[in-house]
């Protein structure tokens, strides 16, 4: 595993004061009135699920701190345990035998900690990028982005030992859950499910979309029906029965244009929740208070096969996490609030799972109480029936409304700010764009046609901006989204440090590189000059940030770093996997002369990327 070295104590690299009144900032606005901060060590984006906890322990996750912490649920005693800088902790197992275990996202690896010293026993080296972790007698299973399911044995301290398996499925793995018809496995961006069964076949499980009718100004069924395409499985946990639960997103289908008769300019579309009006009043509007994306949680059977189609989740902005207990409590977690007074949307939502199994699309899962944490929400979790909820900004784990402490420094950003809250349209810019990605979702335009969500990985600050590369700076296409997404008017010095934060977003993980010769027989078809390739996806993140015209429109070279993990491909999302992408794109470079096995290869070096 490759060393990580250990970062330097965050400071402020940018720090100012502005007044509402001079910037046009609304009453909605939680930035109003507060210094704008951007850190030198930036935040990375909320990934959420940090918190695992039996009936005396709890253990959180801090990727922002670079530490795990161990925390005492009745005496509130809190240890830390401080991690290499950048390894970025995420998904906590605590196993019976006194062993936690937790996904260093970024450092490839699985960390082994004895709960009762407080104290890393061992490193293990799993896979490049270690998302989700589920624990079982002897054994502990391993999903990664790159698509490798890896189980390892436990002895009976529950120490890890040898690996005993490893399959490959496609990437962009999630988490992994035990249950009687083998592992579940989630996928990101396409929220379906993967079973492998106890002969190591693989069975794909897709979650239903949903139908919703609009409503009209006073509250009545409009008439008006649109189609939601589940995606981003932000987190999938067992449930007790045997399955299990399944949080995810779900964005419109269809063209932006909602009327019946009239087509909608592109330009004046919104992606908020605000109605969308003609000349006859409301025609659509969303009967949850949702934007064009909104969260549900579906839950599936033993076997991956969804039991209903789940209820949106009322104005839940940012889903993060979800939790069961053993009795059938539900805790679902939302990052885009940031607490105290700011009351637009839930921090989390408590239900049952009799009542979130309702097979009642049209309805709307609202939170049981107004219920407000003072901080940022990014974990939920159960000790036997009390409600655990972990805040990252200040540092606490609220424990049945008892606040305990968990020290540490401020690290608040205003760019990350900017990015994961909701400030009045029910949607924020990680709705589409979760971890500083993409949801993977292809959206219709009127004026344009098809195009799929760009990921902000490594192109904030190569201008110009946006699909065609017509956006000429950062605050232009701000001042474009702001009226989009029914945000405030932010000040220079928000959008400065937006600019900033989105720019040194980490890279995203490589892909799978399975068979090294091929890749490295790829490398060099790619760097061909008679391929062309290398012309316009250059240097380490596979881009020249420039725009070029592909068949008969303009598009701007998407990064090729990580893109095993982005299916669709091609700005409109028409290729499902990479060799459709290499072979389907009229103008794509010139390869139409190679044969099946360059084919191969190339395709093997760029998932590889």
């Amino acid at each position: 595993m490759r060393p990580i070295q250990r970062r330097p104590a965050a400071t402020l690299a940018l720090v100012a004061t502005f007044g509402t009144a001079a910037c046009g900032l609304n009453a909605n606005d939680p930035y109003r009135d507060t210094p704008v901060v951007s850190l030198d060590d930036p935040p990375p984006p909320i990934s959420g699920g940090t918190l695992a906890a039996d009936a005396r322990i709890a253990i959180a996750a801090d990727p922002d701190r670079d530490r795990v912490l161990v925390v005492d649920l009745d005496t509130h005693d809190v240890r830390a345990i401080e991690i290499a800088a950048g390894a970025d902790p995420g998904r906590v197992v605590l196993a019976p035998e006194g062993r936690a275990f937790v996904a260093l996202r970024r450092a490839g690896a699985v960390l082994e900690i004895d709960v009762e010293h407080a104290t890393i026993v061992a490193e293990h080296a799993v896979c490049s990028s270690p998302r989700g972790l589920a624990a079982a007698p002897g054994r502990l299973h391993v999903a990664c982005a790159d698509g490798a399911l890896v189980t390892l044995e436990r002895d009976a301290s529950g120490a890890l030992l040898d690996e005993l398996a490893r399959a490959q499925l496609e990437p962009d793995l999630r988490d992994v859950v035990v249950t009687s018809g083998g592992l579940l496995v989630s996928r990101f961006r396409r929220a379906e499910l993967v079973l492998v069964d106890e002969t190591g076949a693989a069975h794909t499980r897709s979650i239903p979309e949903a139908r919703l009718e609009g409503i009209t100004a006073d509250g009545s069924l409009s008439g008006l029906e649109q189609r939601y395409e589940p995606g981003v499985a932000v987190r999938t946990t067992s449930a007790p029965g045997g399955g299990a639960i399944v949080l995810h997103q779900r964005a419109r289908i269809g063209t932006e244009a909602v009327f019946a008769d009239v087509p909608r300019p592109t330009s004046s579309y919104t992606y908020s929740n605000e109605p969308v009006e003609n000349d006859q009043g409301d025609v659509w509007r969303d009967p949850c208070g949702n934007a064009v994306v909104h969260a549900a949680a579906t839950l599936v059977g033993a076997e991956g096969v969804a039991l209903h189609t789940a209820p949106s989740i009322a104005r839940g902005v940012v889903p993060v996490d979800v939790a069961v207990s053993s009795s059938g409590r539900v805790a679902i977690a939302f990052a885009g609030e940031p607490g105290g007074e700011f009351r637009l949307g839930p921090q989390v939502v408590t239900s049952s799972l009799a009542v979130a199994e309702r097979d009642d699309p049209q309805g709307c899962l609202e939170p049981d109480a107004d219920r407000r944490f003072d901080g940022q929400v990014i974990a939920v979790a159960f000790a036997g029936e009390r409600e655990l909820v972990q805040l990252r900004e200040p540092a606490r784990l609220v424990v049945d409304g008892e606040v305990i402490e968990l020290g540490g420094a401020s690290v608040r950003d205003s760019g990350h700010d900017v990015f994961h809250l909701d400030t009045g349209g029910a949607i924020a810019c990680a709705s589409c764009h979760p971890e500083g990605g993409d949801d993977g979702h292809v959206w219709t335009f009127s004026a344009i046609g098809a195009v799929r969500t760009q990921s902000l990985e490594g192109v904030v600050g190569l201008t110009p901006y946006h699909r065609r590369g017509d956006v000429p700076s950062f605050p232009v296409l701000i001042d474009a989204l702001q009226e989009q997404m029914a945000g405030p008017r932010l000040a220079p010095e928000v959008v400065s440090a937006a600019e900033r934060w989105l720019a040194r977003l980490p890279a995203p993980p490589a892909g799978p590189a399975l068979d090294h010769d091929a890749v490295e027989r790829g490398r060099a078809i790619f760097e061909r000059d008679d391929v062309g390739c290398a012309s316009c996806h250059a240097g380490e993140l596979g881009t020249d940030g420039l725009s070029h015209t592909v068949g008969d429109d303009t598009w701007q070279t998407p990064p090729l770093r990580g893109v095993a993990l982005r299916a669709p491909y091609l700005h409109d999302g028409r290729a499902g996997d990479l060799r459709a992408a290499l072979t389907g794109a009229v103008g794509h470079g010139h390869i139409e002369h190679l044969g099946d096995g360059e084919l191969g290869d190339l395709e093997a070096y760029v998932r590889a990327r």
